[in-house]
């Protein structure tokens, strides 16, 4: 019990102290002290520990990724599962999707505060008709599990294409829309199934900096794999893994959607050439983000980027407060919980309203 007044800042030090061996060490040690006890194990969860011990899990440090994982073991529950399916209900809608690991899946390994409002907002917002979905061609960014997309398509999107650039994303999207044919049993209509899964869900590797020339050859050696970097890929089995995925050059959509896909440099920039790109004319892109600052970051700063960067494109962007989860649904949603709680970002071109 003496551990817990200083399991905060051993969970803050695995995220400031990273790149500091001795430092992190000694976090990982009093928190597997900590999660000795089922208050050390709720304390750890509170401060966002678990979302802190999965990046550990990528450090090049076999000593350190065996404690972290001692400590994950530990604190076996819901915020500490590992891959498989889970099922979510949204006002009588039912989501049924697969989430994935930090390893695979950097940030986007499971289904975050933000994906889960959005989901909220999408009804609220379909049953005041202020925005359609039945019979829409949706394109979703940033997708991670694609829990937004697999309700958009339960709402009656005539199609969802789902986009993200990591290899492991794409895969675990793969197996979520078998999961979605499975559970809609036999079809029941011309065409086989594999025909109407094409039609209904496609999922595409779409990397924004390629929006972007200046921007990606500038970044194209650091470019973020997820919150902190502590997420990589080998280069080659990128390539490979991503072959034949690229999201068609031309192809534009009338409704995009995305949650928290904005939380680093050069993400504003790119963000906004790529939607400038995929948008439709008429068009909507609905985006639902957390407010979140990094070390030297600011997280207002990155959204009044974004909208910079939509409106110079000659977009028209509205921004309001989003609703925000209780606290005792976040589960660690954005690290931190900030005071300015989310946004939800309105990008119209032409006609659309």
């Amino acid at each position: 019990m003496e551990h817990l007044p200083h399991v905060e800042s051993a969970v803050d030090s695995l995220f400031w102290d990273r790149d500091d061996p001795v430092k992190r060490f000694a976090a990982l040690e009093l928190l597997l002290k900590a999660a000795a006890c089922e208050p050390g194990v709720e304390a750890i969860r509170a401060h966002g520990g678990i979302e802190r011990l999965r990046k550990a899990l990528a450090w090049d440090d076999e000593e350190a990724v065996d404690i972290a994982a001692a400590v994950l073991a530990q604190c076996s529950g819901s915020t500490a599962r590992g891959p498989g399916a889970r099922t979510f209900e949204f006002s009588g809608h039912t989501v049924r999707l697969r989430e994935t690991d930090y390893v695979e899946g950097g940030l986007g390994w499971r289904v975050w505060a933000s994906g889960v409002v959005m989901c909220r907002e999408l009804i609220r917002l379909t049953a005041e008709n202020k925005l359609t979905i039945k019979s829409s061609d949706i394109l979703e960014l940033g997708s991670g599990c694609g829990v937004a997309g697999f309700l958009c398509a339960k709402l009656g999107a005539s199609r969802v294409t789902f986009t993200d650039y990591l290899p492991g994303l794409l895969d675990n999207l793969d197996k979520s829309v078998t999961l979605q044919l499975e559970e809609e049993g036999p079809v029941i209509s011309s065409g086989d199934e594999s025909k109407r899964g094409n039609e209904r869900f496609r999922v595409h590797y779409l990397e924004w900096l390629a929006s972007c020339p200046v921007l990606s050859q500038e970044w194209k050696s650091r470019r973020p794999m997820g919150g902190d970097g502590s997420c990589s890929a080998n280069a080659d089995e990128t390539t490979h893994s991503i072959k034949n995925r690229f999201l068609p050059t031309n192809e534009t959509f009338p409704l995009i959607i995305g949650s928290d896909v904005c939380y680093e440099d050069p993400l504003p920039s790119a963000l906004a050439a790529t939607i400038d790109k995929r948008l439709a004319n008429p068009g909507t892109a609905y985006l639902v983000l957390p407010v979140r600052d990094w070390p030297g970051v600011c997280g207002i700063d990155l959204i009044d980027k974004l909208v910079h960067g939509l409106r110079s494109r000659g977009m028209n962007v509205d921004v309001e407060k989003a609703p925000d989860l209780d606290d005792d649904e976040y589960q660690g949603g954005t690290f931190v919980k900030h005071p300015l709680g989310m946004v939800s970002v309105w990008v119209r071109r032409g006609e659309s309203l």
